[in-house]
């Protein structure tokens, strides 16, 4: 009786483990993006982002970013800048710790009209990742690029659809391995020249087979200091 009581309560404990650790299948990201345009040339990027654990309003990522972009021409630019993230420890409503990351990034973004109402661009991001220790791990850092190419077709003066696909891969432990896979299609609202509305969805897939399914919402403002935008 005694083994049986042992072995129901060594299963238990591996099941709530296993459900700590389970990704959710769903979830919900939210971001802001109030680029600060500067003059014909420079900008300063900046976007504040909100992630769920699942299709809860509990939070399972909070990231800010900020930068400085520099346009070559009207279809090259460059960007480098700092962002930081807080991502909760694991998949628990009741754990509330969250593990913090500083991370450098660069990119440079190649876009062009293929026809009036038809754009295609094309985005290289590299990111120097550093984690601070938490309870279950020690501090490490790791170099992550991505690669965004996506297409945009205006339908009109306020509506718009964006279809992309992010691959990312990532170096840590002196090895590089697949980190994450973003497909994302979002329908597009136009208040004006200035301002929008994205939202739609996302399939994220994770490494070995997990994935999610994302609801996807951000307003952009683009703020100038310029009449001429």
């Amino acid at each position: 009786m005694a083994a049986n009581r042992s072995i129901i309560f060594m299963a238990a404990v591996l099941i709530s483990f296993k459900a700590l650790a389970q990704r959710p299948s769903t979830g919900i990201w939210a971001n802001v993006q109030l680029p600060l345009q500067l003059n014909n040339k420079w900008q300063i990027p900046a976007d504040f982002n909100y992630r769920t654990l699942g299709n809860s309003v509990t939070v399972l990522q909070h990231l800010h970013r900020i930068g400085l972009r520099y346009n070559f021409t009207k279809n090259w630019s460059a960007a480098v800048g700092a962002a930081i993230a807080y991502t909760r420890t694991n998949f628990s409503k009741q754990n509330n710790e969250f593990a913090k990351e500083f991370r450098y990034w660069q990119e440079v973004n190649y876009k062009t009209a293929l026809t009036n109402k038809l754009q295609t661009q094309v985005r290289i991001r590299t990111e120097e990742r550093s984690f601070s220790a938490t309870s279950t791990k020690a501090s490490f850092h790791a170099f992550r690029y991505r690669i965004k190419p996506q297409l945009l077709q205006k339908f009109s003066e306020k509506w718009g659809l964006l279809a992309a696909d992010e691959y990312m891969q990532q170096h840590t432990n002196n090895k590089w391995s697949f980190d994450q896979n973003r497909f994302i299609l979002n329908g597009i609202y136009y208040f004006n020249k200035t301002s929008q509305l994205q939202a739609g969805y996302m399939w994220l897939r994770w490494p070995a087979h997990s994935s999610q399914h994302i609801l996807t919402l951000s307003f952009l403002k683009t703020i100038s200091l310029h009449a001429k935008q």
